[in-house]
């Protein structure tokens, strides 16, 4: 359903590595808008895996562009950000505000059009890429459990928009 259209992400992957440079390149994305929790690393984990580390290297080598935007407070995400060597990054992005979409556009001077913004959330990361025109990727989250009860909920929520996807 067209009223729907947000709520669909472009692509849907397992996890982030999987997510190829020559892919981002066949879609013409120069930059990526990576979300924290569950995306990257578990809840309140300082640091990601070292596959996912490797990974990122691995897409700025090929020429990708990497911005965190998360909702999580400026202290964790500017800690996050300094210990995994991105300099790019918003805090308190309100997602699915457009907010921190464009703080991101804005500081990697380039237009949503050319960046992927990859998380695990429908309601939050897809929404707020699509709303701020960004190419939405979808990956299943990291970890079960350790959530609040308030993202418990939106997961149950989030099934019909992603049943049969990956």
């Amino acid at each position: 359903m067209k009223m729907f259209k947000n709520f669909y992400a472009d692509a849907y992957f397992k996890d982030i590595t999987e997510v190829s440079s020559q892919f981002l390149k066949e879609h013409g994305i120069e930059a990526m808008i990576l979300d924290v929790d569950n995306t990257l690393v578990g809840h309140d984990v300082p640091i990601p895996e070292a596959r996912i580390l490797s990974h990122l290297r691995s897409l700025e080598n090929d020429g990708i562009r990497l911005c965190i935007v998360s909702n999580n407070t400026m202290e964790r995400v500017a800690a996050f950000a300094e210990k995994i060597d991105i300099k790019y990054f918003v805090a308190d992005a309100f997602k699915p505000s457009k907010k921190g979409y464009d703080g991101a556009c804005e500081t990697l001077s380039l237009s949503c059009e050319k960046i992927a913004a990859i998380g695990d959330q429908v309601f939050t990361d897809v929404w707020g890429a699509k709303r701020a025109g960004c190419f939405a990727i979808l990956t299943k989250p990291l970890y079960k459990g350790g959530e609040t009860f308030f993202i418990a909920i939106k997961r149950i929520l989030e099934k019909p928009f992603i049943i049969n996807r990956f």
